[in-house]
């Protein structure tokens, strides 16, 4: 039987001694660690995305579970949505409204040292809405949020906005104006302001 080779492999000294501490923590050897992580560096080269997009991803599934979500098959979300705006259309708005705030205030405190804008941007664009674009572009205190999909119906546009109204206004932001037509949502949000003695101060988003 042939002999596996073996070569030198240069790594940075931080991550070695990171590499070294999980090892002796775990009761394994610093070559089957090595070894683990190529291996699943090729097989996501294979499925064609690179570990930071896997890692990602993931990430944004795991705030996903803490908030909550559940993975519907898109065909009976939207029959459960027309079934329901039919007999309570209010109340059904009401409580995307209060789930957005919700949502809000949990990315609030869970990423208070990130910038909680590009958090929600990236759990959209990663979710089960089936969205071909969505974007929040910030320039100073003020937001614009642009959303698009053919495939979004008119009770799903309505309660995707309400979702994100009450997520941002959770942010500390507040609506100016707000433009809803089936699979398309564009707001435009300030953020709030604050009066301090002779400063005007406007709430931090990043």
């Amino acid at each position: 039987m042939k002999k596996k080779s073996r070569r030198l492999i240069l790594v940075r000294n931080d991550l070695l001694e990171q590499a070294a501490k999980i090892t002796a923590k775990e009761g394994r050897t610093l070559f089957s660690f090595t070894n683990e992580v190529f291996e699943q560096a090729i097989e996501a080269y294979k499925m064609q995305v690179t570990l930071d997009e896997a890692l990602k991803f993931y990430k944004i599934i795991n705030i996903g579970k803490n908030m909550g979500c559940l993975l519907v098959p898109y065909d009976v979300f939207k029959h459960m949505a027309k079934r329901l705006c039919t007999i309570e259309r209010k109340e059904l708005l009401a409580e995307w409204y209060e789930s957005g705030l919700w949502s809000g205030n949990y990315l609030r405190m869970r990423f208070h040292d990130q910038n909680p804008l590009a958090v929600v941007q990236s759990f959209l664009k990663a979710g089960v809405w089936s969205l071909d674009e969505f974007s929040i572009n910030a320039r100073e205190e003020k937001i614009d949020v642009k959303c698009f999909s053919p495939n979004l119906t008119l009770e799903c546009t309505e309660m995707l906005a309400k979702f994100l109204e009450g997520i941002l206004n959770a942010l500390g932001y507040t609506i100016k104006s707000n433009t809803r037509l089936r699979g398309i949502i564009m707001m435009e949000l300030e953020g709030k302001k604050k009066e301090i003695g002779s400063e005007l101060l406007i709430d931090a988003k990043s």
